[in-house]
């Protein structure tokens, strides 16, 4: 599945009362400053070759199948109004479920789950509230991720102003493929931005994830012009974007045009491998990918630090 040449615009800033959750996940200290509630927004225009997370590719609800837990009770089909039998199926979804959750409530193992729920701004709130106390003691904050947050601008919107009349600090994380007058209003109310750059070439880079990086780099150089502070994040691949000619454009991009931002380097990893038979992609997994070793990881590191970037590690 390819991304499409250039983000959906629908030329508006609308604000929507709900939206896709995949996840809230409270107590997080890896996502910016202090504690913080980090809010899962599904629906990603990118198709990253190593994605880990590709249930959020999509806003849709889906059916997750953990093989390794199902028993083969018959529970599920059971109960099944179109007896599918989920645990037996690659692809739930493309053979016909319509995620009703029958399959869900009656099976044992708890082998069967549903990943996104429509949530209103209101419910998320009140999540939120919950986490407050952690927040003014540590410094903390809501940080909005992914799937990619600005492809629901309108529900990301509402949100964001919602936390902002709670004085709540908020983070986002993004690939930075989105459409720029859409969102600017969104991005304002930020007190920082983590900023995927996955690689500086752009053949190179719509090889790897189904998009250019031209409209990527644009939107980076205009959120540093509203004075917001960027860290910089690259998702690490030994002999894929850890080169010394990728690493050294990417440092002369961040001299140029990011004053002051830092930068964090991932470390590849295949934590994700699970999901895609999980949620019926597995033929849409891509493998061969390598973790760079921990010395890889320093020489990368030193190169930022020696020409002046710092270097976060929240790892």
């Amino acid at each position: 599945m390819s991304a499409p040449s250039t983000p959906p615009c629908s030329r508006s800033r609308e604000t929507r009362e709900t939206g896709a959750v995949l996840q809230m996940q409270s107590f997080s200290v890896n996502d910016g400053e202090g504690i913080r509630t980090v809010i899962f927004l599904p629906g990603c225009p990118l198709r990253c070759r190593w994605c880990a997370n590709p249930e959020a590719w999509t806003a849709s609800p889906k059916l997750a199948v953990s093989h390794a837990k199902c028993i083969g009770c018959g529970a599920c089909e059971a109960a099944c109004p179109a007896s599918l039998f989920p645990p037996r199926l690659e692809s739930p979804a493309a053979s016909g479920c319509s995620v009703c959750g029958a399959c869900v409530k009656v099976c044992p193992a708890g082998a069967l789950k549903i990943l996104i729920q429509e949530m209103s701004v209101a419910e998320a709130a009140r999540r939120v509230e919950r986490d407050a106390l952690f927040f003014r003691y540590s410094g903390g904050g809501v940080t909005f991720s992914g799937g990619e947050p600005t492809a629901q601008a309108g529900f990301l919107r509402a949100l964001a102003r919602e936390f902002d009349s709670r004085g709540f600090d908020m983070a986002l994380e993004t690939c930075g493929f989105f459409v720029w007058d859409e969102v600017e209003d969104v991005l304002a109310l930020m007190s920082h931005v983590f900023y995927d750059l996955k690689h500086m070439d752009a053949a190179v880079h719509r090889e790897l994830t189904g998009a250019p990086n031209e409209l990527i780099l644009e939107n980076c150089r205009r959120l540093s012009r509203l004075g917001i502070p960027i860290t910089v994040r690259i998702p690490v691949i030994k002999a894929v974007n850890d080169t010394k000619e990728n690493l050294e454009a990417v440092c002369r991009f961040m001299t140029e045009n990011l004053p002051g931002a830092s930068i964090e380097l991932l470390p590849y990893h295949d934590f994700g491998r699970e999901k895609y038979r999980a949620v019926g992609l597995a033929n849409q997994r891509h493998d061969g990918y390598v973790r760079p070793e921990a010395h890889e990881m320093e020489a990368a590191e030193d190169l930022f630090r020696r020409r002046g970037t710092t270097v976060v590690r929240y790892r």
